[in-house]
């Protein structure tokens, strides 16, 4: 069995710990913040095991061929790949098929997944998958492994239509007569009608849409507990991995409290309090508490954060004047100055921040504001800073975003990974094929190597942690403008807004940036639209001569998710219009586009209801 369940994640670990002996090991990782925490683990895992492995960053489909063809195919000795949060959607066994002692190990929180890859007879892929899901995922399969077989039984019976009617003139003859039966026992109709069924069955999952199962950066602590091997450093790792899932709106509320029960033994079991009560804090140690609905707010003024906030932004609409009356009347009401909230959260009134808890239970509701805290931890750096995994979350989504040249425009210094020559990389076209461009091949593995040296690092978090507050600004600066304009429109089934120019349009040239503007607008036309609309936001890239395309799909109510049917729909519509379009990234609601074929393709975009 090839769908490797939480059950058999050691004895799949002692599989490759075991090939290593032989052979070498490459580990790719996407680039996001779950998988970054996910492979920051096992990485742990194989150096306490002794076992050599080479980390290889990929950004899209074009890396992984890349990476086939000057990595794999030319190792004969190569054992194990293991894939942290991509190749879940493809045909593992036919892109390495040329490598008969290799095992690839699928560890991705993507889905629907490629049920060929999960086939028992392809025993080289070994695909991760959530306990939970199994008496579903065996329906699948079997319907799968079903319809391949019909398909095999057409090809080589070939039956002819005379024949065909041939039966049935002589079943209408003799009515009595039995049916002839399979070796099975089932009649040709029923076997028609269980066919159909599992073709319904199969496009049902391949068709309703995108969504993700459980973090990856989980699985792999899971795996760290089965070996006995977790520890502090670990631990923080996965409340990250888990945390990026919740607040980019992946996973559910129910999906990530059944994570924060785990994490809270593990928490008061490393991280003991002493006898008389009080906090550790003269080292690393981690905290369960609440944490609230807006961002980063032990770093900047609590207005900012509030305002700079979705869930607030979207019940107050702070882009309103009266909304922002209303954001200074909350304030009134707790009792805290205008002055005093405008004021860096570490240097507001001692007594003031004592009370915010119990001031914020007690007001927020007043306005709306019904589920502004959910339970959280924070890990304390001696006497330094201190962060919750929130904030860790935000500033390394920030450091992969955001381009080295549009920090500096912000005036941020970030310390940019310097172990390679980047120079050779930036000269590079930023080719992602069909003749289409963008400005972000050129940076995003520095930006990988710096997120993931920043994780560990105190320093490397402050820089994130201040550049994402101003990347934050625009983010809201440019939402409020489309707001304010009314700039988006509704087409078909969706709402579509088109960025062509403006101050800010450099920094709208990732995915995790425009999936963040997507997901603001999402919060302010769930509180106040007559419709929750999916969203189809783009970008121009004014180098390349391209758009940035990204569709949200956003849920009824804070702390759901929906699944997102964009995939597919982009396919059909880029074969319908004939559009110039790469489909690089691992996420199938991201594409680049020609800036002359947007319209069209926009035209033919339809989803399902």
């Amino acid at each position: 069995m090839v769908r490797i369940t939480e059950a058999d994640f050691e004895r799949e670990y002692e599989r490759i710990k075991h090939d290593s002996v032989e052979g070498n090991c490459i580990i790719f990782v996407s680039s996001n913040v779950d998988a970054i925490c996910a492979c920051k683990i096992f990485q742990s895992l194989l150096k306490s095991d002794l076992i050599q492995h080479k980390l290889v960053p990929v950004s899209g489909y074009r890396d992984l061929e890349k990476a086939n063809e000057e990595l794999v195919a030319a190792d004969p000795d190569l054992r194990s790949i293991i894939m942290i949060n991509c190749g879940a959607p493809m045909d593992i066994f036919d892109f390495y098929k040329n490598n008969d002692n290799l095992r690839i190990y699928v560890i991705d929180s993507h889905r629907p997944l490629n049920l060929h890859n999960c086939l028992p007879q392809n025993e080289t892929v070994r695909v991760f998958d959530d306990e939970a899901d199994t008496g579903r995922m065996n329906q699948y399969i079997e319907a799968y492994e079903a319809s391949l077989m019909r398909n095999e039984e057409d090809d080589d019976e070939n039956i002819s239509e005379d024949e065909t009617d041939e039966d049935e003139d002589l079943e209408d003859m003799r009515p009595r007569q039995r049916r002839r039966l399979n070796s099975e026992g089932h009649s040709r109709p029923e076997r028609r009608r269980q066919w159909q069924r599992q073709q319904r069955l199969l496009a049902d999952y391949y068709t309703s849409g995108v969504y993700y199962s459980n973090s990856v950066a989980g699985q792999m602590y899971s795996l760290a507990t089965q070996l006995a091997k977790t520890n502090n450093d670990l631990l923080w790792l996965a409340i990250i991995g888990v945390t990026a899932q919740y607040v980019f709106e992946r996973i559910d509320t129910n999906k990530y409290m059944n994570y924060v029960s785990v994490f809270n033994d593990d928490v008061a079991r490393f991280n003991l309090i002493p006898e008389d009560g009080t906090a550790r804090t003269g080292e690393s140690s981690i905290q369960t508490e609440e944490e609230y609905r807006f961002m980063l707010f032990r770093h900047w003024s609590l207005y900012d954060s509030m305002y700079h906030s979705g869930y607030v932004a979207s019940k107050l609409s702070v882009w309103r004047d009266y909304g922002r009356r209303r954001l200074n009347n909350m304030f009134a009401k707790m009792g805290f100055s205008l002055q005093q909230c405008q004021q860096v959260y570490t240097h507001m009134d001692m007594q003031l921040k004592d009370m915010l808890k119990n001031k914020i239970e007690t007001v927020a509701p007043l306005y709306g504001l019904t589920d502004i805290c959910f339970p959280s931890f924070a890990r304390t750096y001696g006497y330094k800073l201190r962060f919750s995994a929130s904030d860790a979350v935000y500033a390394l989504a920030t450091l992969l975003e955001t381009s080295p040249v549009s920090a500096t425009r912000l005036g941020e210094n970030v310390n940019w990974n310097q172990d390679e020559d980047w120079d050779a990389l930036e000269n590079e076209t930023g080719d992602h094929g069909d003749g289409l461009s963008s400005v972000r091949r050129k940076w995003w593995m520095r930006n990988f190597y710096t997120a993931y040296d920043a994780i560990n690092n105190v320093e490397g978090l402050h820089h994130g942690v201040e550049l994402c507050m101003k990347i934050q600004k625009a983010v809201v600066r440019q939402g409020t403008a489309i707001l304010d304009k009314k700039a988006s429109k509704i087409v078909k089934n969706f709402r579509v807004v088109i960025m062509r120019d403006g101050p800010d349009l450099p920094l709208f040239q990732h995915p995790l940036t425009l999936s963040k503007l997507a997901l603001f607008l999402t919060d302010a036309y769930r509180e106040h639209a007559s419709k929750n609309m999916p969203f189809v936001i783009s970008s121009f890239d004014e180098e390349h001569d391209s758009f940035l395309v990204v569709a949200n799909t956003g849920a009824p109510s804070f702390g759901d998710v929906r699944k997102n049917p964009f995939g597919l729909a982009f396919q059909k519509a880029a074969n319908k219009s004939r559009a110039r379009i790469s489909f690089d990234s691992f996420e199938t609601s991201v594409l680049q586009i020609h800036k002359n074929d947007l319209d069209h393709f926009l035209e033919n975009l339809f989803i399902g209801s």
